[in-house]
């Protein structure tokens, strides 16, 4: 029972990763669906300014900084993220559909085959991970000196939230 609902938990907080991504356009003032970019919003755990793991938010801190660009910084990462749209679109499929199999699997109580399944989810969201972070390197690359600083500066203020969030758990637990 135990890892049934450790297992939730994980594809939870795989499904909260992923589900962001698929309706990016709608943050850029877009109505197709089909464009993949990450822009402001409710974020995670890791982006409150923007999408969890996303260019716009998450661990690398981006959503503070992405809402103060140039306009020629828009249209830069604009074109970055329509040149990786075809790209990430097979990449968030997969990761959706690997989560979908897994928890349907759960919720069913078949779970047979939770080790291959999760190996999946694995294996699909390691490879939607890595294109995003390629992705987050071009951005990146379009920012300015003060812009990184800015980002550096609150990837810090994130660490020390969580390690200050660890400290309590641990004191909690004693």
């Amino acid at each position: 029972m135990k890892k049934a609902l450790m297992l939730v938990a994980i594809v939870a907080m795989g499904l909260a990763a992923s589900v962001p991504y698929t309706n990016a356009a709608q943050d850029q003032g877009q109505t197709s669906g089909d464009q993949v970019g990450h822009g402001r919003g409710p974020g995670g755990p890791m982006g409150r300014g923007g999408r969890m793991g996303g260019p716009m938010g998450g661990p690398m801190g981006f959503g503070e900084v992405m809402r103060d660009l140039t306009d020629a910084q828009r249209e830069q990462v604009k074109a970055i993220r329509e040149k990786h749209a075809d790209e990430m679109r097979p990449l968030l499929e997969r990761a959706r559909t690997a989560h979908e199999a897994i928890d349907n699997a759960v919720m069913s109580g078949n779970v047979a085959n939770l080790q291959a399944l999760s190996i999946e989810v694995g294996n699909a969201e390691t490879e939607l991970t890595f294109a995003q972070a390629r992705v987050q390197s071009e951005i990146f690359s379009v920012l300015t000196a003060e812009q990184k600083q800015t980002i550096a500066e609150r990837r810090k203020e994130m660490e020390q939230r969580r390690q200050e969030m660890i400290k309590r758990r641990q004191e909690r637990t004693q």
